[in-house]
């Protein structure tokens, strides 16, 4: 299937017809390297001591990748990339550079977020070698900031530390992608002036392929409080795009879901088509289109329903879909 017959079924089917069975295979396909993380942001479930009682920690076997791999093949995606991400820091684990390397070999582009703190020259390096490759990375526009809501103390220079080293790896290397993303406006900082202020702290020129933008923070399903729900209420567009993966083959409700609280089927079991249209895909769909996400622990407290911004917008999906 090609991106330009993918993308008009999928928004004929989220958009207009409100379709439950979908024709299609999802668009994009989210895979979890490791629950396990090194850091305890405050704005991430991490920082919950009892995280790691809602789901055991453990990691991807080279195995199971390989089996995913070819079970979204065997779909026919349009879209050739796969994100490693959902809980957790990938460098946590220590097959991730194989993972990475595995699904280079099988034909798609990896893409993963990293807090960059295990990402040393070193591993940089390997990255490198292995092919091309998205990274984001959230850092932030002062030290104070950064090191009060993300990383321990020092981590701010370390992590700048190996941000300079990439980027200058990116302007002899093509394949190197990556996306900063200013978390400060998380302490009420003014986002525009933060980012201007995180930018001054890298070089002034810099390739296209490094991008730097402000984060919009979600509340990852509750965990940051419920949402006020007396707004607009908007279809969510993940039961219709994206297949999320635990790192044991549970599929969840979307890349918020961290803690597996909405599973649908289970990838190492079941072929991606059964499950996307399988009943508990569509007594989703059907019940976010009811206005019902009440009915489903992962969307009962989200607020992604209830928020505003351009994201809405349909110029801004087709950028979105497009771009990945």
């Amino acid at each position: 299937m090609r991106k330009l017959t993918h993308i008009p079924q999928l928004g004929w089917a989220y958009k207009i017809a409100g379709n439950t069975a979908l024709c299609y295979p999802p668009y994009q396909y989210t895979i979890e390297i490791t629950n396990i993380c090194n850091l305890h942001c405050v704005f991430c479930p991490q920082a919950d001591p009892n995280h790691a009682a809602v789901r055991p920690h453990g990691s991807l076997h080279l195995d199971d990748l390989a089996l995913f791999l070819r079970r979204v093949t065997e779909a026919r995606p349009a879209d050739r990339h796969i994100n490693f991400t959902l809980d957790g820091e990938p460098f946590c684990s220590c097959d991730f550079l194989r993972c990475v390397d595995l699904a280079v070999s099988a034909g798609y582009f990896p893409v993963f977020a990293t807090n960059a703190t295990q990402l040393d020259r070193e591993s940089a390096d390997r990255l490198i070698t292995g092919g091309p490759f998205r990274a984001s990375i959230d850092f932030a526009s002062s030290r104070d900031i950064f090191e009060s809501i993300r990383g321990r103390a020092g981590d701010f220079d370390l992590v700048r530390r190996n941000l300079l080293y990439l980027m200058e790896q990116a302007k002899h290397h093509p394949g190197i992608h990556l996306d900063i993303h200013d978390i400060s406006s998380f302490t009420g900082t003014e986002t525009r002036e933060s980012l201007r202020k995180m930018r001054s702290l890298f070089p002034g020129r810099l390739p296209r392929r490094v991008r730097f933008a402000a984060r919009n923070f979600h509340n990852f399903c509750g965990h940051l409080g419920r949402p006020e729900t007396g707004g607009r209420y908007r279809l969510c567009p993940y039961p219709w795009t994206q297949l999320a993966v635990t790192h044991t083959g549970d599929c969840v409700a979307c890349c918020r879901d961290v803690c597996g609280r909405t599973v649908l089927g289970n990838v190492f079991r079941q072929s991606v088509m059964d499950i996307w249209n399988g009943p508990k895909y569509r007594e989703l769909r059907q019940n976010l289109i009811d206005r019902r996400p009440d009915l489903h622990a992962a969307c009962a407290a989200c607020d992604l329903p209830y928020s505003s911004g351009p994201r809405w917008k349909i110029p801004y999906m087709a950028r979105s879909l497009l771009g990945r």
